[in-house]
């Protein structure tokens, strides 16, 4: 269910851009993005970005600065909404950023006993 929502967002924000492919293609553009996203880089920025703007030109003909911003939008509706769930769990639990750092702390300091 998971990997078909993923591709069902794709599918759906390509068109939304005008760029034509097919819901099975939009497993094609999956595929990218996994290459993007392995890219170290903080949220799979640009790696992300260029994948998706490499699949959608080399394969369906897709032009690139219409390319270029599905990606940001793209990127931006699958990054954005799990950070916030993200933080909403924190706070539920009683963390904070701060609180998380003090634990890493804690814990590499632990590590060195």
């Amino acid at each position: 269910m998971v990997w078909l929502s993923i591709g069902l967002g794709i599918w759906l924000t390509s068109h939304a851009f005008d760029l034509t492919l097919s819901f099975v293609g939009s497993f094609v553009v999956v595929g990218y993005l996994a290459v993007g996203v392995s890219l170290p880089t903080p949220g799979g920025a640009g790696g992300f970005h260029v994948m998706y703007k490499v699949a959608l030109t080399s394969f369906f003909g897709a032009d690139a600065d219409a390319a270029a911003a599905a990606a940001v939008v793209l990127h931006a509706i699958s990054f954005v909404p799990v950070s916030l769930f993200g933080l909403w769990f924190m706070w539920q639990d009683g963390l904070s950023l701060g609180r998380l750092r003090a634990m890493r702390a804690e814990a590499q300091a632990a590590e060195k006993l």
